[in-house]
This record gives C-alpha cells, structure tokens and sequence, in this order.
C-alpha cells in the first residue's frame, strides 16, 4: 500500500461571500483539532487550478473539500503531479529547522503548493520527495457533520461590507503570501480525519 495523506479544507462561514474560489477563505488541517485552531486562508493557485479542472468549485464554495496526496501513486491517471522547485530553511535557536518547499505543475504555468516538511527522523516517516501527487474529493459525510456541528461554517450575524468591495484589494508581490495555505509533507504515522493528533 502505498502512503497518502491528507488534508481537510472546510469553507470559512464567517466570510459569507467571497468572489470566486481564488478569494475563498478556509479552514484546514489534518484533523478536528487543526481545523478548528486554524487561520482561515485562501487555497493555493495549485488547488485552485485542480478545482477548476475537476469542476468542484461550487462543492468547494459550499462546503470544502479533501486533498489527498501520495510520493508514488499506484494509479497515476487520476492523480495530478507536482514537481519541487525551490526549498527554504528556517534555522531556529536549537539547530533544528522548518523547511517549505514549493511544488508548481509542469503542464499548467503558475500552478504551485506550498508543503510544509513534517519529516522528522527520531518519529520515522519520508523525507519530502521531489514529485508529489494530488488528487481532490468531497468532504466525507462524517466531516461535513462535524464542520457543521463546530460551528467553522456559520456566518457571523453582521453584513457589514468593507472598503475592499468597493475599491479591490491591493496587489500581493510576495511568491506565496501569508494568507495562502501551506499543505503538509509525508506524515510520520497513517492518520484519518477524525484521529486524534
């Protein structure tokens, strides 16, 4: 069996309208405790492009959606491929480091995902490969069920509009700006949803 991981993204209810999946915020995270300490943030132009192709945006818009990602998959048809191309360390007071990598698609220009290596060697897992595989799918009944019950998808109360619907937003030059979601790396241990980390 070959290990794939995920990722639960769960729409942000509390930011009611948004103008398209590219300026949709979402919860996120391996399980209920991530997603629910989570910043909401916009997915990446990689997810984006992936939605878009698979025509999951309105499911996506409503509710959210799973990522599943694999180093190697045994069926490469119905996944998407991402390759490496830059890698930054961040180096800490005691000597161990964060590394992210960016992954772009090679066939589709501007298509990239940030992944956050969780390699750790005292735990075990895969160091983070140079190709990863995705493939996107709904929310599990299951999940759906708990975002629905945690209170992630209900709006606020308020309807105020702001500045920004009138005016734009300010255009972002950073690669991956702050407010873009970052995907995890190979995990240590087989994990579902609704395990607890």
């Amino acid at each position: 069996m070959r290990t794939i991981w995920s990722l639960t993204a769960i729409r942000n209810g509390k930011q009611e309208n948004a103008d398209g999946i590219g300026e949709a915020q979402f919860c996120y995270g391996r399980w209920p405790s991530e997603v629910s300490g989570s910043t909401p943030k916009r997915i990446p132009s990689g997810l984006i492009g992936m939605i878009d192709e698979f025509d999951m945006e309105q499911e996506a818009m409503e509710s959210g959606f799973m990522v599943y990602m694999t180093a190697s998959p045994d069926d490469r048809e119905s996944w998407v491929q991402f390759v490496s191309t830059v890698t930054v360390r961040d180096f800490d007071s005691r000597l161990l480091y964060d590394s992210r990598t960016l992954f772009s698609r090679g066939e589709r220009e501007g298509e990239t995902i940030e992944f956050v290596d969780l390699y750790n060697p005292c735990a075990g897992g895969i160091e983070m490969p140079n190709n990863v595989w995705l493939k996107i799918g709904e929310l599990p009944m299951s999940t759906l069920g708990w975002a629905m019950g945690s209170g992630i998808m209900e709006a606020d109360k308020s309807r105020q509009t702001n500045l920004n619907q009138w005016i734009g937003k300010p255009i972002d030059q950073t690669i991956v700006p702050s407010d873009i979601m970052s995907l995890p790396g190979p995990p240590s241990r087989a994990y579902s949803f609704h395990d607890s980390d």
